[in-house]
Formats: structure tokens, sequence, C-alpha cells
């Protein structure tokens, strides 16, 4: 069987900070790396990791929002110095044009790069852009990547989806940000690995709103993301063996995001740091 296991690079939000980076993670189905979201700081954790950026030849996006794709310019750029030749990138409708844009944006640099003698593989030529029409299975990986791809939507104020990498005898899903929905259950049914969106774990900036215009943003959050119960509530249903939270606000309380999750779900419970590596044995139990 091949070794699988992820390493989670950013775990963070929109909101700066200096403990969690941008919303980053990479897969390791066997030899084969993923790269799912694209945060700020995402190609600095590469290297960080051990990970060289130009390894990385597969993007999965899980929607456009900036905390998830404010790492792309460097990604693409940067690992194309490095010596990436090709790229193949899955995403919502949106992904080609936010690709364009960048190389809109550093066309004279690019040029300048070229003119030196660089190719232009894998920045201008050999990217292709995968957006996703329908969820379902996605089938252009077969000879790439050891696993079957399978994409649910899930409920969040854009496009979003979640992603389900089956090898033959193991499971790692992805959630991208969403509220609870039938939709991450059913994606998540009995795998090994659950990575899900727990941001509504309680920080200091909400644990005793008095603001008014706080309490309605903490309500609106309640409509796109998932407390840790949540979470875990969905991990449970859906009987995966183990719960990875991550997509925290700064300074969350960990202690009360874990025992509200061990409450409610038996396998183990991972609050997400960030360059931490998680394989698929299950070392603690509740």
């Amino acid at each position: 069987m091949l070794d699988w296991k992820v390493t989670m690079l950013g775990t963070g939000s929109p909101r700066p900070d200096l403990d969690r980076s941008g919303p980053s993670q990479v897969l390791h189905l066997g030899d084969a790396p993923v790269l799912i979201d694209c945060g700020e700081g995402t190609t600095a954790q590469l290297q960080r990791a051990g990970i060289p950026p130009q390894s990385i030849t597969t993007l999965f996006m899980t929607h456009l929002h900036s905390d998830h794709l404010l790492g792309y310019g460097q990604f693409l750029l940067g690992g194309w110095g490095l010596g990436r030749r090709q790229l193949r990138i899955v995403g919502p409708k949106g992904m080609k044009h936010y690709h364009e844009t960048i190389l809109s944006l550093f066309k004279e640099d690019i040029d300048y790069r070229i003119s030196l003698g660089r190719s232009p593989k894998g920045v201008r030529e050999n990217v292709e852009i995968i957006e996703i029409e329908e969820p379902g299975e996605i089938e252009q990986f077969s000879e790439d990547i050891p696993a079957r791809i399978y994409t649910e939507k899930m409920i969040h104020n854009v496009p979003t989806y979640g992603f389900r990498f089956e090898g033959e005898e193991q499971v790692i899903v992805h959630s991208g940000d969403t509220a609870p929905t039938e939709n991450i259950i059913k994606l998540a049914k009995g795998a090994d690995i659950l990575i899900q969106d727990a941001c509504l774990a309680v920080n200091e900036t909400y644990k005793n709103i008095t603001d008014p215009e706080l309490q309605k943003i903490w309500d609106n959050l309640q409509k796109e993301h998932c407390s840790p119960a949540q979470a875990a509530d969905i991990a449970e249903k859906a009987g995966v063996k183990k719960l990875v939270m991550t997509h925290f606000l700064p300074n969350i309380d960990e202690k009360r995001a874990y025992d509200e999750a061990v409450a409610v779900f038996d396998g183990e419970t991972i609050v997400a740091q960030d360059l931490q590596t998680i394989g698929l044995s299950v070392s603690v139990t509740k």
C-alpha cells in the first residue's frame, strides 16, 4: 500500500496571523504530492516543510476567496523560476481568469525572464486549468495520481468544492470552507482522514461579544463555516477515522476546540498546526 499523509502548510484564515499561514495543504499520495489551496505564504511554507515548490505540479482550489489564493502568484512564478515546467489546476469557474490576470500583471517580468533564456513552459505553456462544471468524479488525473478523485459542492458564499481522494485502501477528504451539509458527510464516508473547516472555534475576539457589529459578523459566519462540534458531528456521521480541524482565526482557544470536538466524535481528533504532517494510522483514541 502506498504511503499517504498530509502536511498542513497553512491552517489560518483571512485574518493575518504570525502563527498560522493562509490555508494550504499538501497531500502526499505515495510519490505524488498534491497541493490543495494556495493561501499567502504557501511557497515559503513548502520550503520550510522540505517540499521543493517545483515538485508540485497539481493544484486543487476549493474556492476563490483571497485567503485561499493570495499565494498563487508566487507559487506560479516562483515554482517556474525553480524549474517547474508543467502545472495542472482544478478549481471553480473563475480560476482561468485569475491565472490569466496574474500573467497580465507580470507580463513584463515574465517577458524579461524568458528573454534571459528561461523556457515559457510552466507559466505560459504547459499550464492546464480545469474548471469544475458539475460535482462528481474528476477523471483527468488517472495516469498522474494513484487515486480516484471526487468532488461535491459545499455551502459557502462563493462556489466551493470539497474533494475526496480515494486509493485502493486509503481515503483522504478535504472539506473546503463550508457550513454543515449532507454533501460533506457523503463525500467523507469512511475516510481515513477528513480535513475539515472548523473556523468557528472561539477566539478572544468572539468569546464575549458586546459590539453589535461583531455580533452580526459572528452570526453571519455561522452560515458559511463549521464549529468544532459541527466538524466533529460530520466526522462521526461519516464514520471517518481521523478528524483534522483547520482554518482557524487568530488566538483560538485550542483546548476548548479540542474538547468540543471529542465530546461528539469517537475517532482521533487533531487541532491542526502549521507544518504538521499527519499520517493515516490512528495513534490516539478517545
